[in-house]
Order: structure tokens, then C-alpha cells, then sequence
């Protein structure tokens, strides 16, 4: 007698909310915040999904390291931008940096850990949360799948449970970074860090060990500071195809300086005479070019959005480098690390690119080939990986994102800096037309907005997206799924 197949399980049915989140590290928190506070006299479920412990920690405030501190000033970091000094006055309120005695920069600035700003997100996004009356459900898993339906978005989670919702707000995060094709046959070598923002990345790296670092941008500065932190001793090499660090940061007040808005610049080539001309002008009157980087920044929608594609491109092949090396700033502590690092002797930062490596038992040799030609071989005990985050490979690298992709409603944006968006955030698919209530918030909508990649940008660009999202709210659907919520709690 033949035994019977066992029957496959019947999948429950999916779960109903008026919205689903999927990622709330620092955009996705921001998001919920502003969504919660702004638009109070909303109703029904909202499901967040957020594998990690604390909701607005993220890739960046998820760290444990205490070397780790934020690079902009405590004063001037905010969940909300309109009340600048939020995060400061909870340092305040609640002494959590009082135990830090480096945080207080010379110049009275305070730049503490990042871990404390993720603790402040989290504790600020959670009273946000127990005081709304949206009901918020989170559940620390991921998204693996969703597809468009009649109801809205149908989205199966790893467990295989699905949920429901007429609207979505994609906060994919940062994605790990990319392997440098040189570096891809070391990739099961314990002595290659991959990955440097994973837990304890560093801790199989000897305090004598030879180290070559792979950026020279403000992972590889992090890099350096933590190393020295657990009392790495052994010299360090950094090398990046330019060979730029993070510019140390002016003493000066910064402010505002210059209009890139008013009839700006189709091209790379005149944007870029106009920003040199601005930053001789500021120079002239004695202010820092800080004050230039600060007008780019505020005005980084217009400017960006008059370029072509083809010049967006341009420049970004050309001139993102040194954008961010004036844009993103190491946090003084870290500055003081790396210089004493280049005036000690143990810290060489060189212009070169990789060409090839090879492992054996005694070490990784790596080949690289100097900016100004020529090549020539480094023996190293570890690499480190700083080329920060793989946003040219987040669609089809990520299972939900890569889902929608296949499904044609979504798609790369063409400079492959994320996901492609409208002007209000919306996702486009494959034909350029928007999906229904499908938004992103965060870095990955930044091919449309110009600059999400510090704040106040990004919780600016979330909180617009809240608005959006709040005006086309399903109120009588969701007063229907609250009750349907009630209805699922009491077992009927």
C-alpha cells in the first residue's frame, strides 16, 4: 500500500493594514515619526518591518563601536527639522553623554558616539508611537516578495506570512558594499573584511597586522580610528583612485553662501565654474568653502534636477569624489586619529587603483597601480573593504526589491544611485508610470532629490513623503481594516 503525499499547509490569510513599512532604520523612522506627528487624525494599522532590535538605528546608528561618532555637530541634528536642537536637548534632558568625556570638541561642538543617536531615534520614534492613534505593529522580519493587487499591495514576509495594505512605503536601507572585482577571489578569505559595518568586523585583525584599507572616505577614516581604538600598532595603507580624505572642518560659523537655483546650469562643466567662482567669491569676504557646500546642499533639488541624464552622469563620474570629501566630514575625533596617523608615520594614504590579488598562507598581495602609473605589489596581513554602500547593485541584490523589478513596478533609476522615483517620491516602473501608493524614503529615492545622504536631508525628504502619503490616506478603508484589527484581536 502506497502511503499518501502529505497535504501542503494552507497558507493563512494575509493580514490587513492601511499601510506597510517595510525598513525603519533612520528614513524609515524618520518617516513613522513625522507621519505620527504631523498627521494626527489618521486611522488603522500601519506594519513595520525592521529586522534589527531598535527602529531608527540603521546601518550608520547600529554600531557598537565607541570610536564611532557622528560628523555633524549634536546642535545641529534633528529627527525633526523644524526643531533643530531635538537631539541636543535630549542629551540634555536625559545626561546620556555625560560620561563621555571626548565627545566636546576643542571648539565646544559635541560629537558623540553614533550609538547615542540611534538610542535618541529609537526612544523619540517609540513615544511617537505609544502616544498615536494609528495602531503600529512591527515585526522584526523582512520582506522577501510583494506584487500589486486589487486591495493594493500583497507582501509575503520570510516566515511566509502575508499582509496586505493599499499603501507601501519602501526604507530600504544602505546595502553592503560591493567587492571590487580584484578582491572577488579572496571572498572566502577570513583575513578580507568584506563588509566593515558588520558586528566585530575588525576583531580577527592582529595589533601588529600590515592593513590595507580600500577608501579613503569616511568608512576608511572609521576604519582607522577603530583600529587604533582596540590598539592596532602595525602601518596602514589607504588607497582610492584619487587618494582624497575627508577635508577637516573650518573653525569659522558656517552659512549659506550662493545661487545655484536661479537659472542653473545645464551642464557639469557650468555648474562646476559657477561653484569654483562662488567659492572664490566666499574667499574674497574671508568665508570658508563650507559656506558654498551649504548653499549646494539646500539647493541640491533644482540643481540637480536641470542637469540631463547624460550630464548627471558626467558628473557624478567626475566629481563625486571631491563632493564628498567636502560634503561628508569626519567628526573631529576621528580627524584627530587619521592625522596623527599621516604625522606618525603608521598611516600612508596613497592615489591608486587595484588591479589584481592573490592569498597564501603568509599573507594577500595585492597589485595596485599608482594614479601616476606604473604598478606595484603590497603585502598586507588583512584588507578592509571601504567602498561604501552598493547602491549600483540594491535592486537586484535586495529579494523585495528584485521581486518588484521582475514584476515591472519597479526599476533602477539611470544613473544607478537607487530606485527610480518621481518628484514626489513615487515609484516608477518599467513604463515610467507611477505605481499606486508605492513611495520611497530615504537614499535610495536620491536620483530624483539630489542629496539624501546626511541630514537634515534625510529627514526632510521622509517627512515630504509622509505628507504625501497622509493626503491619500484610505480613511474609510482604514476605519474598515480598524475594525477588522479589533475583530483579529478578539478572535471572532
Amino acid at each position: 500500500m502506497i502511503a499518501a503525499a502529505p497535504c501542503p499547509p494552507i497558507p493563512a490569510p494575509p493580514r490587513s493594514a492601511a499601510l506597510i513599512l517595510v525598513g525603519a532604520g533612520l528614513s524609515g523612522a524618520a518617516f513613522l515619526a513625522h507621519l505620527l506627528r504631523d498627521h494626527p487624525g489618521l486611522c488603522g494599522r500601519v506594519l513595520v518591518l525592521e529586522p534589527r532590535r531598535r527602529l531608527g538605528a540603521g546601518l550608520a546608528y547600529a554600531t557598537c563601536d565607541p570610536a564611532h561618532r557622528v560628523n555633524v555637530s549634536a546642535g545641529r541634528m534633528s529627527l525633526f527639522p523644524d526643531q533643530p536642537s531635538h537631539f541636543a536637548d535630549w542629551l540634555s534632558r536625559t545626561g546620556a553623554a555625560g560620561r563621555d568625556r571626548e565627545a566636546l570638541s576643542a571648539d565646544g561642538s559635541l560629537h558623540p558616539r553614533r550609538a547615542l543617536f540611534g538610542r535618541y531615534v529609537h526612544e523619540t520614534v517609540s513615544a511617537q508611537i505609544a502616544a498615536a492613534t494609528l495602531e503600529v505593529v512591527r515585526l522584526r522580519e523582512s520582506a522577501i516578495s510583494a506584487e500589486p493587487g486589487p486591495e493594493g499591495w500583497s507582501v509575503t514576509l520570510e516566515t511566509g506570512d502575508r499582509w496586505r495594505a493599499p499603501l507601501m512605503v519602501l526604507a530600504v536601507g544602505h546595502s553592503a558594499p560591493d567587492l571590487p572585482a580584484p578582491l572577488r577571489s579572496l571572498a572566502a578569505d577570513p583575513r578580507l573584511v568584506a563588509d566593515p559595518w558588520a558586528r566585530d568586523a575588525l576583531a580577527g585583525i592582529a595589533p601588529e597586522a600590515a592593513v590595507l584599507v580600500v577608501g579613503t572616505g569616511l568608512t576608511g577614516c572609521d576604519v582607522i580610528a577603530s583600529l587604533r581604538a582596540r590598539g592596532h600598532r602595525g602601518r596602514v595603507l589607504m588607497v582610492s583612485r584619487r587618494g582624497l580624505l575627508p577635508r577637516p572642518r573650518t573653525p569659522l560659523p558656517v552659512e549659506s553662501f550662493g545661487r545655484f537655483d536661479d537659472r542653473p546650469s545645464v551642464t557639469a562643466r557650468a555648474l562646476l565654474r559657477r561653484v569654483r567662482a562662488a567659492v572664490a567669491a566666499a574667499a574674497a569676504l574671508g568665508r570658508p568653502w563650507e559656506d558654498v557646500v551649504a548653499a549646494l546642499r539646500e539647493q541640491a533639488g533644482p540643481v540637480w534636477g536641470s542637469l540631463p541624464v547624460v550630464e548627471k552622469r558626467r558628473l557624478l563620474r567626475h566629481a563625486r569624489p571631491f563632493w564628498d570629501v567636502h560634503r561628508f566630514q569626519c567628526a573631529p575625533q576621528i580627524d584627530r586619529a587619521v592625522a596623527d596617523g599621516l604625522a606618525s608615520g603608521w598611516l600612508s594614504v596613497r592615489a591608486a587603483s587595484l588591479v589584481a590579488a592573490a592569498a597564501d598562507t603568509e599573507a594577500i598581495r595585492v597589485r595596485i597601480g599608482p594614479r601616476g602609473g606604473g604598478s606595484e605589489e603590497v603585502s598586507v596581513a588583512a584588507v578592509v573593504n571601504c567602498t561604501g554602500p552598493g547602491h549600483r547593485s540594491v535592486v537586484e541584490s535586495h529579494p523585495l526589491l528584485r521581486a518588484l523589478a521582475k514584476r515591472g513596478v519597479l526599476r533602477a533609476d539611470p544613473c544607478r544611485l537607487g530606485i527610480d522615483v518621481d518628484g514626489t517620491s513615487r515609484v516608477l516602473g518599467h513604463d515610467g508610470v507611477p505605481a499606486p501608493g508605492l513611495f520611497v524614503a530615504g537614499p535610495l529615492a536620491r536620483f530624483a532629490h539630489g542629496e539624501l545622504m546626511g541630514l537634515p536631508q534625510v529627514a526632510l525628504q521622509p517627512r515630504d513623503v509622509a505628507a504625501s502619503v497622509a493626503a491619500i490616506w484610505p480613511r474609510d478603508r482604514a476605519e474598515r481594516l480598524s475594525r477588522a484589527a479589533a475583530a483579529e484581536r478578539s478572535g471572532q
